[in-house]
């Protein structure tokens, strides 16, 4: 077909015209932006404020045995809570012998929960070793007395004929002045059993923390504690001890020790020994020992309750009581999980 040079003409003008217009309306045809991937709801996670909780330790298996390792650190531990009430200094009668204690009072409404303790330093130590333990358990709701042993911090004894009172060195305490220290701790028992008389807490679920040669002296008073020939009939003294921490326990001083003394501890007393693995000496005893209760606790399949801990250092005594090695956490869960929840040591009354 041809088409006449007008009509050519006037078809092109037509064209460009069309191309124009929808040129025009590609132009003012707003722009709609590529979808690319969908970025995350959530960002990263922020770090938690505050410090950093420590790590837990080694946990208790959940089948017990007889060698069973340290108890686990409680979840809650060391949480801020109310404000704990101030430290008491109180002095106690032991036996003519003035001894001067701290006392950390437990908080709580459940009095049947809180559990006592009686913390008890090393010869050459004083009450004040036992601070930041003490803090913590009241941390926990727990109550402590820590005495000064006789002859130690404020705690003087005569020493001349004139009756001048004075402090010791540990080369100058002789067997029997050793020995008459287990009515310092008995003092302290005492003051207890008289807050448990006035509903503060509960002496039927009392622990007793021993370092090094307080150690001594806190197994040699649990045996007692369960010897029925040495009941105090007036406040009906018996079986109140139920926990007992040994912090680098020793071997004996001044032929003063703790051996046969051991298979006095029943299998009611849950223990928890603790001794740096290059501390000789004490990580020595500590396995001895360790190895003697094994037997009393064998049989009992409800739960472990005999515990050792052997942290990777020299240190002894209340220096293991630092931050770094969780000791302090580990002995707020011993506390925790073999003392207080137990329903069966009820409070009863004490007259």
């Amino acid at each position: 077909m041809r088409f006449s040079g007008c009509s050519s003409h006037r078809i092109c003008l037509a064209l460009l015209a069309a191309l124009a217009l929808s040129g025009l309306a590609f132009a003012q045809a707003p722009v709609q932006p590529k979808k690319g991937p969908v970025p995350p709801s959530k960002g990263p996670v922020a770090p938690p404020k505050g410090p950093v909780a420590p790590a837990k330790g080694p946990v208790a298996p959940s089948v017990p045995t007889a060698n069973a390792k340290s108890p686990a650190i409680p979840a809650a531990a060391g949480q801020k809570g109310p404000k704990l009430p101030d430290p008491e200094d109180v002095e106690l009668n032991a036996d003519g012998i003035k001894i001067k204690a701290t006392y950390y009072p437990g908080v709580g409404s459940e009095k049947k929960q809180i559990v006592p303790l009686i913390l008890i330093h090393d010869i050459g130590g004083q009450r004040g070793d036992f601070h930041s333990l003490a803090v913590y358990l009241q941390s926990l709701g727990h109550t402590s007395i820590a005495p000064d042993l006789r002859g130690r911090g404020e705690s003087k004894i005569p020493k001349s004929a004139s009756g001048a009172a004075t402090t010791l060195d540990p080369d100058e305490y002789n067997r029997p002045i050793l020995e008459s220290m287990i009515k310092d701790v008995k003092a302290c028992k005492m003051y207890l059993l008289d807050k448990h008389i006035k509903g503060e807490l509960n002496i039927a679920k009392l622990c007793v923390i021993g370092a090094e040669f307080g150690a001594t002296l806190a197994v040699r008073f649990v045996a007692d504690d369960w010897i029925p020939e040495r009941i105090n009939p007036l406040y009906r003294e018996k079986n109140d001890v139920k926990g007992l921490v040994l912090l680098s326990p020793q071997v004996p001083f001044k032929a003063v020790g703790y051996r046969e003394y051991l298979a006095g501890i029943p299998p009611q007393v849950a223990v928890f020994i603790v001794a740096g693995e290059t501390d000789t000496k004490s990580a020595a005893e500590a396995k001895k020992i360790h190895k003697q209760l094994q037997p009393q606790h064998a049989g009992k399949a409800d739960q472990a309750d005999l515990f050792f801990e052997e942290p990777p250092t020299n240190l002894s005594g209340t220096k293991l009581l630092g931050s770094t090695l969780n000791i302090k956490q580990m002995i707020g869960s011993f506390v925790e999980k073999r003392l207080a929840p137990k329903a069966e040591w009820e409070l009863r009354e004490r007259r």
